[in-house]
């Protein structure tokens, strides 16, 4: 493969990355555990709660 084209790899990959994160970090902000996020990707739960260790459900009070 000519050095072109693993650039252009690598660039998507790495853009392609960064879309199942922004993905993955709207799972969370929107109450979706890691554990059901692991189930859908297959990423491992725990690696799941390293990339994003302070995100916080959405949680509305009672009134």
């Amino acid at each position: 493969m000519s050095e072109e084209k693993s650039k252009a790899k690598k660039d998507e990959l790495k853009e392609l990355q960064s879309i199942r994160n922004l993905l993955i970090l709207q799972l969370l902000k929107s109450g979706a555990t890691s554990e059901e996020i692991d189930k859908a990707t297959g990423m491992g739960a725990s690696n799941i709660r390293g990339m994003f260790p302070r995100i916080k459900k959405n949680v509305t009070a009672l009134e």
